[in-house]
């Protein structure tokens, strides 16, 4: 497959490939040929690069941090990213912006917005994915966490397992029935859970 860009593909190229050549250090070969501490302090320092130039979530509106990229842009963004050899961000960006705050973009309230993805992208808040239960793994129509409102607060009584990054996580984005009469698919709301708090247990995996 070759793909046919507009004219216009060229200057923004030009453009990505002139910030990869001030950023990057000379003679760059790519993360490949970094391991262990070199790469998880090249991996930090590129992301906050990538913060300070918008790049860390390209498709985000500048108002929020992002680089408000055209889908075009952000198809020569991530070539050239990958021709170069580094990363879009850090592993766990790939739960905090590309799932929650994208997310939050579009069905957040502006005091979410406001909170949460600043903090997502300065990386103050590390996130893990709550979905799968013991008896809901992919068919999230089986989720039976319930979620009760007390007031003006959430009340969550269940479980979840098979949780990536849960161990590092201080963050939960999860998913739990708040209407227990709704049918199976519905009456499933999605909730951003501090998991610095009393009743929440986090156990490794046996």
């Amino acid at each position: 497959m070759h793909p046919a860009y507009p004219p216009e593909a060229a200057v923004y190229r030009t453009k990505v490939q002139a910030f990869l050549a001030e950023k990057l250090p000379k003679n760059w070969g790519g993360t490949g040929q970094l391991e262990g501490q070199e790469l998880e302090q090249f991996v930090t320092e590129w992301r906050a690069i990538l913060a300070t130039a918008g790049y860390l979530a390209p498709n985000w509106p500048v108002e929020y941090g992002g680089a408000g990229l055209t889908a075009l842009e952000q198809v020569i963004l991530a070539e050239e990213f990958a021709r170069a050899g580094v990363p879009g961000g850090a592993p766990n960006d790939v739960f905090s912006i590309q799932m929650l705050g994208n997310t939050l973009l579009r069905w957040g309230t502006d005091e979410q917005k406001k909170h949460y993805l600043p903090r997502i992208l300065a990386g103050d808040d590390v996130w893990c994915q709550g979905y799968s239960e013991p008896n809901a793994g992919s068919d999230l129509s089986n989720v039976g966490l319930k979620a009760e409102l007390d007031g003006d607060q959430w009340i969550l009584n269940g479980q979840k397992i098979w949780t990536s990054a849960g161990h590092l996580a201080d963050h939960i984005f999860t998913l739990a029935r708040t209407d227990p009469d709704a049918p199976r698919h519905k009456g499933i709301s999605f909730i951003l859970v501090d998991m610095r708090q009393p009743g929440i247990e986090v156990r490794p995996s046996k």
